[in-house]
């Protein structure tokens, strides 16, 4: 996948959405192409947290120890709330089918936020419209997005 793919794919995720074109090719540099195997685990719940994920092609299956679940596929991000408030996955991932993902490591995310204000800015102003959207107005519940 070349940078500008990766530049066009990270744009279409909501997570970046309020991102300049500058700062997508930013976060575009520390992205790594993955591929996961149909049936192959991710992540599992309680373990740290070292990258999140954008789903290019494929599902991903999320679910917790109380039976609920979710679903993600192309363009959809997950595992971005672990890593952003550094606490352990709550949810084990798994390949649905065979995937295509970019992943961003924790490390190299931190340090792009800590060099590029505005990205850190983007990202809480989408954090912050999803919350809003969900709950009508006023932010009170995190967007299932970004779990």
């Amino acid at each position: 996948m070349t940078r500008v793919e990766r530049v066009m794919l990270l744009r279409s995720i909501s997570l970046f959405k309020f991102c300049s074109v500058e700062e997508t090719v930013r976060i575009a540099e520390i992205a790594e192409r993955v591929t996961f195997s149909a049936g192959q685990e991710i992540f599992r719940a309680n373990e740290s947290a070292r990258a999140l994920y954008c789903v290019v092609e494929g599902r991903v299956r999320l679910y917790d120890a109380r039976g609920q679940e979710r679903m993600v596929g192309p363009r959809d991000a997950f595992g971005v709330l672990e890593i952003l408030s550094g606490r352990l996955r709550r949810n084990t991932a798994g390949a649905l089918e065979d995937t295509v993902a970019l992943a961003i490591a924790a490390d190299d995310f931190f340090d792009l936020l800590s060099n590029n204000v505005e990205i850190v800015k983007a990202l809480f102003r989408e954090i912050l419209d999803g919350e809003a959207a969900q709950t009508g107005g006023e932010a009170a519940q995190t967007p299932a997005a970004l779990l």
